[in-house]
């Protein structure tokens, strides 16, 4: 059987677009022929691998122009629409999840056409491809900006995508903040604790800018915290981003916006950090913060960067990181009020809540080092991000103590009498008059 449907990157690209689960990977089913779903790579256009229940061929998908898909079961192990069984065939629409065997899935992502013109990235009906990005759904939107999960076809690989909204007509600073962004996060692309930033490019006809950086499967930190993250578990999260924050400090770099909803974690429980967008060098004045300016997310910045954003050092984000860990701890935010200017005031007098009195089960040294974080005075905090780190993690050894292994050499006398006995064995084996054993 030959392999029908086509991989991405050819001419004739009109379809609905599917995308598999694991590693993201995309295929359009062609309204003017078939896609065959299954391992073997050779025959089918979407390869499913890593899974012994799908089989070589495991099923075929055609498309309409309204969007919608047709499923066919081939296999032995069957197929389900949305966790319905198919029987021989059945419709699928965008949104719906085809599933193959016990585990492996398929989304129906949509329609996907070529000739449709190209709006505001802003704005964007996904699925829809633009260059060599097909950007498949909206994962998240700020106020400058919005977050795509895209597919880069020249690449072949699963990614995010931010824009900048209003793009070449957003205000001069904006345009240079995310330009810098891009160029100084990129500089951090060896530490695996940190997004990597890939490329940053323009949409030739609106000039908005776009990044594309890795894409994380997984929830922010601030989901899981409202999820009711575990406290031991909250605890590993934070040193973890600790660690990437001070990986950032040695290469000369001020985060200026550390929170929860900053940090990305996989879900295999690692951590990325993500959205320098306030980002500064230390050695550099960007010229982009104007002195007596505040930037950052106030329940998170320390009461020096509400003064001065231009002149905070590192322990501004070590005061942010334990911000973080009060979230984790407590499951509320260090500081609240009825409008800004009381919010304000509050993180400047350092008027919150010890962690304890809102949770007397946690333990006195994790508050300590919390409020230590927190010091209101720069100097009383832990005086790097490694240094909080290491103190988290001596408090998690401490919590959930590994098992320890001794080693024993054996008694001489007891390993000569082992030797012995092989010796006497071996011979008695050898012995030519030994009678045989019945």
């Amino acid at each position: 059987m030959e392999a029908t449907g086509y991989r991405l990157g050819v001419s004739q690209r009109d379809g609905v677009l599917v995308q598999e689960d694991r590693r993201g990977r995309v295929a359009v089913v062609p309204v003017w022929d078939k896609l065959l779903i299954g391992a073997d790579r050779e025959r089918v256009g979407l390869a499913i691998r890593g899974d012994k229940s799908v089989e070589p061929v495991h099923a075929e998908l055609s498309a309409t122009f309204d969007g919608r898909v047709t499923v066919k079961d081939l296999s032995q192990g069957g197929v389900w629409v949305n966790e319905v069984p198919v029987q021989g065939e059945a419709p699928a629409n965008p949104g719906d999840v085809i599933r193959l065997g016990p585990q492996r899935t398929v989304a129906v992502l949509g329609l996907l056409d070529s000739k449709a013109p190209v709006r505001a990235l802003g704005l964007l009906r996904v699925p829809q491809r633009i260059a060599n990005l097909i950007f498949l759904r909206l994962i998240g939107r700020g106020a400058a900006g919005v977050v795509y999960e895209a597919f880069d076809e020249s690449e072949n690989r699963r990614c995010a995508v931010k824009v900048l909204v209003s793009g070449g007509r957003a205000h001069p600073e904006l345009i240079e903040r995310f330009k810098r962004e891009a160029r100084l996060q990129s500089t951090l692309r060896d530490y695996p604790g940190i997004v990597s930033m890939h490329t940053l490019g323009t949409l030739p006809d609106s000039g908005e800018l776009y990044c594309v950086m890795e894409y994380v499967t997984g929830d922010t930190l601030r989901t899981r915290i409202h999820e009711g993250l575990e406290r031991v578990e909250g605890v590993r999260l934070v040193s973890r981003v600790a660690r990437a924050v001070h990986y950032a400090h040695e290469h000369g770099l001020l985060h200026r916006d550390l929170k929860p909803a900053n940090v990305l974690v996989s879900d295999s429980g690692s951590v990325r950090l993500t959205d320098f967008g306030l980002c500064k060098a230390l050695e550099e004045d960007d010229g982009l913060t104007t002195t007596g300016v505040m930037l950052g997310t106030p329940s998170f910045m320390a009461p020096e960067q509400i003064d001065d954003a231009k002149r905070v050092t590192e322990t501004a984000d070590v005061y942010a990181l334990g911000a973080m860990l009060y979230q984790v701890l407590t499951k509320t935010l260090p500081f609240a009020g009825k409008n800004i200017p009381a919010l304000l005031e509050r993180v400047a007098t350092g008027d919150k809540e010890p962690p304890r009195h809102l949770d007397p089960t946690i333990p006195a040294e994790l508050e300590q080092t919390c409020l230590r974080a927190m010091a209101l005075d720069a100097e009383e905090r832990f005086q790097s991000a490694m240094e909080l780190a290491k103190a988290l993690e001596a408090w998690i050894k401490q919590t959930e103590p590994r098992e320890r292994v001794t080693l024993r050499l054996p008694d001489p006398s007891q390993a000569q009498t082992q030797i012995s006995k092989k010796k006497r064995k071996r011979s008695s084996r050898d012995d030519p008059t030994r009678r045989p054993e019945r």
